[in-house]
């Protein structure tokens, strides 16, 4: 016979089924529209965090976070997020979702740089994600913007996101353009305006 000690015999004797795992909400969903076109670094991006709910049950103090890349961060939204939940990157916003009432979270992001993605871990990108120019610093990333929907602590997060290729910018480049277009442009006005004065001296006398 085998004799059971008091932590194995009480062990044996739970029957008790284990509960249920969590389901996300029911009819919820989230979308995370903006990003259609390739953006540069540092730019300011607009997107808009869409959330429905098309069931009939309603869910109040509903936690919604969007997962910001590395470097990027949160220029102004409408609502504002909660200061007092979420961080810099991962700013959260309460909702109440109603059936058959869209909420809509607009929020203007400043975009970091292709080398904050590329030294970022996955998932947020991957180094197959950096496509590189040939000299080894990379000229373009895809990233991803998402958001998530929680309903209560234990609840399970309904996500939605975004990707978006973001463009390296040359600051070197553009300075020498500026530069080019600076040193032709102020010959160009000189001439003009010499041009100018030279035919208002002349039409008195052809007149």
């Amino acid at each position: 016979m085998t004799l059971l000690g008091p932590a194995a015999a009480t062990a044996a004797a739970d029957t008790t089924p284990a509960p249920p795992a969590a389901a996300p909400p029911a009819g919820v969903t989230v979308d995370v529209l903006g990003g259609a076109t390739p953006a540069d670094e540092h730019a300011a991006i607009d997107y808009t965090i869409e959330l429905r709910d098309a069931a009939d049950v309603p869910y109040r103090h509903v936690a919604v976070t969007a997962m910001l890349p590395p470097g990027f961060h949160v220029l102004r939204a409408s609502p504002a997020a909660d200061p007092a939940a979420g961080s810099a990157s991962m700013p959260t916003w309460t909702a109440d979702l109603l059936p058959g009432r869209p909420v809509d979270i607009r929020a203007e992001v400043v975009a970091g740089t292709v080398q904050d993605l590329a030294e970022a871990p996955a998932p947020l990108t991957g180094p197959s994600d950096v496509i590189d120019d040939g000299s080894g610093s990379g000229a373009m990333a895809w990233y991803s913007m998402s958001a998530c929907a929680q309903s209560g602590p234990g609840g399970v997060p309904v996500c939605g996101l975004s990707r978006q290729l973001l463009l390296k910018t040359d600051d070197d480049t553009r300075r020498g353009i500026e530069a080019i277009v600076l040193i032709l442009g102020v010959p160009l006005v000189v001439g003009a305006l010499g041009v100018y004065a030279w035919r208002a001296r002349r039409e008195p006398e052809m007149d």
